[in-house]
């Protein structure tokens, strides 16, 4: 067995293991949120240091020592689990920093592996317990992945890098470590487990939800049928569902290890819900104090955005981002500020840019696929794009140009990356494009190729492709015809587009720029990652589907990327994870796979004037549970 590290503890979301470790010294000096102590002194809960862990998670607050007590008022949609899951509900093994840098400890404290990544003991935090008091153990973890998805019959949501039932075993080592055996070497696993999909590895209480299951109670079938049921599995899912259910949130009864636990639950009819405090919560502040500071979150429920973005704008929404977001919402939610109680805030977008043109070098054409593999072609394109006349029409002048590259909150900026090739240069554009031939031209004025046909590079936009990433490509069309390039927009619906690129049957789909922070989970720009490379599809097809009909041997560079990604693949170690990624990326700028135009918009985030410990560089992102890493048990309302 090869020993890890502990990962680190960081800054503000999180705390040093030396105060964690030597915090139970001092325990006698917990405190507890005034209606907890009541219930205390009337002998109806245990004290508040029987209730924590040995080690509870110390969170250093992002301004301040919190005030107990309010609510956290937001609003949303009955069937949102995703807005329910990172608000609440992210509390996973290993959870991620705010800035989405690092893997962090969370309920695990460290872990190890074998030297192939297809084992890892992973050690939990001692003594906490589920919001009913029993203890939360190794025989919890194993339950879920053993007796949930691990069953081969098991219809719920099952974690992405668990997509089958015998994708891994679990062994109880004891009370407070559990191996994980997995089918095939993954060296991102312990990475899997901060995403928001591995939320349900802690969220399945073995003492409760195996009442419903035939394996642990020959009573299930029995109970299931009289409770009106026809069959146990329909019972147990409604008891026991994963968070992409809203099963999840609608059980009143099933113990949980967040902060908040769902006292009225979200339905079909429900206009809101409420989650009411943990008592047995595990983490406290620095001053010993028991967390959450707020006493409940509170959801008002609206199926239609436009009424959601007018409640906000009547200051209902203490922190939002989520379906209020949008920037043609912007407008009336600042003007509405000091009527509504809250400041409008912006906040880093993870998307390197606001729209991404990826030339297709596997398409099948032959004499396009040479000039799309030519990397002098793709500057040109690039100098011919005009990024100021973008911000200024489409942005009113609040972005600068930006490639897709990494952003400056990423350990992996480079402002060379960035910058490169976003000068608004014609003459620089035609001299290249003559230099590679093209230097006829049809009646029109635009290039032709060898054949003596135009040059007409396709762009497939969806429908759904509305607003400012439609009006940029418009502009991009009208610049690169300055310079004799034929952009023929066809706007499709979204199954037509997905059906020509998995045929790898297009030359450009233009979409917004992602993969600027969090990059190991989003790097579809810099390397032939998923079918979502659509630069390289061919590329990605040869990689991982050799026998494809579609796929293309990559040049020289291309498969040392490969080699190295799956290298990122085979160690679990954060620091070696980063460092091949680095080189990738330098690869990646070296080579200039993809054409960028202006830096993504920030996002916009209604706060109450009210909420405290709100961190201000904090990313929005689908991929990053946002809000969630901010450790929302650190929130507090000044009255």
């Amino acid at each position: 067995m090869r020993k890890h590290n502990k990962i680190p503890h960081l800054g503000k979301a999180a705390v040093a293991v030396t105060v964690a470790l030597s915090f139970s010294s001092w325990a006698g000096s917990y405190n507890e949120a005034p209606q907890l102590a009541e219930l205390v002194k009337s002998g109806k809960l245990p004290k508040v240091e029987q209730r924590l862990p040995e080690n509870p998670l110390i969170v250093e607050p992002n301004e301040s020592i919190g005030q107990y007590g309010g609510t956290l008022n937001l609003v949303g949609k009955v069937v949102d689990n995703g807005h329910r899951t990172r608000t609440i509900a992210y509390d996973n093994l290993f959870n991620f920093d705010t800035t989405y840098s690092k893997v962090i400890p969370n309920l695990a404290t460290s872990f190890t592996s074998n030297a192939d990544n297809t084992e890892f003991i992973i050690h939990l935090r001692k003594g906490v317990k589920w919001s009913d008091g029993t203890p939360f153990t190794a025989e919890d973890i194993a339950f879920y992945i053993n007796d949930i998805v691990g069953d081969p019959e098991h219809s719920g949501n099952r974690p992405l890098v668990l997509p089958n039932h015998d994708s891994a075993k679990a062994e109880v080592l004891d009370t407070y470590s559990v191996k994980i055996t997995l089918a095939q070497p993954n060296g991102l696993f312990i990475r899997s487990l901060a995403t928001v999909d591995s939320e349900s590895y802690t969220a399945f209480p073995k003492h409760y939800c195996s009442k419903f299951l035939p394996k642990f109670n020959d009573k299930a079938v029995g109970n299931a049928k009289a409770a009106g049921f026809d069959s146990w599995r329909q019972y147990a899912s409604t008891k026991c569902e994963a968070h992409y259910f809203i099963e999840h949130y609608a059980n009143v009864e099933r113990p949980v290890l967040t902060a908040w636990k769902v006292t009225t639950p979200p339905g079909p009819n429900a206009s809101y819900a409420v989650f009411e405090r943990n008592p047995y919560y595990w983490q406290v502040d620095t001053e010993g104090n028991q967390l959450p500071y707020l006493d409940a979150v509170r959801w008002r429920y609206s199926e239609d955005q436009e009424e959601m973005v007018l409640r906000a704008a009547n200051g209902e929404a203490d922190y939002q981002h989520r379906h209020i977001g949008q920037t043609s919402y912007r407008s009336l939610l600042i003007e509405n500020e000091d009527k509504g109680g809250y400041s409008y805030e912006f906040r880093p977008n993870t998307q390197s840019t606001e729209l991404a043109i990826a030339l297709n070098q596997t398409v099948k054409d032959p004499l396009k696929r040479e000039l799309f593999q030519n990397k002098d072609f793709r500057i040109a394109l690039s100098h011919a794009i005009d990024r100021e006349e973008i911000s200024e029409t489409v942005y009113s002048g609040a972005v600068g140009a930006f490639q897709a590259a990494p952003l400056s909150i990423s350990p992996f900026y480079d402002e060379e990356m960035a910058k490169q090739y976003t000068e608004f240069d014609l003459k620089k554009a035609n001299d290249i494009l003559d230099s590679l031939g093209l230097t006829k031209r049809d009646s029109e004025g635009y290039r032709l190729l060898k054949n003596g046909e135009r040059l007409r590079i396709e762009a497939l936009s969806k429908v759904s492709n509305k607003g400012v990433l439609a009006d940029s490509l418009e502009l991009v069309k009208n610049q690169w015809k300055e310079v004799g390039i034929f952009l023929d927009i066809r706007v499709l619906e979204i199954n037509h587009v997905i059906n020509l690129r998995l045929t790898n049957d297009f030359d450009l789909i233009p979409i917004i720029g992602d993969g600027g922070v969090g990059i190991i989970d989003e790097a579809r720009f810099y390397l032939p990652f998923s079918p979502e490379s659509t630069w390289g599809l061919g590329y990605y097809l040869w990689a991982s589907e050799p026998d494809n009909e579609y796929a293309v041997e990559p040049p020289k560079h291309i498969k040392h990327q490969i080699d190295l990604w799956n290298k990122l693949k085979q160690t679990s170690s954060q620091e070696k994870q980063q460092n091949y990624m680095k080189e990738i990326i330098q690869i990646a700028k070296e080579n200039f796979y993809v054409m960028g135009t202006v830096e993504a918009m920030p996002a916009g985030v209604v706060v109450s004037n009210k909420l405290q410990n709100v961190p201000e560089n904090m990313p929005q992102n689908y991929n990053f549970p946002t809000p969630g890493p901010m450790r929302m048990s650190q929130l507090w309302k000044s009255q």
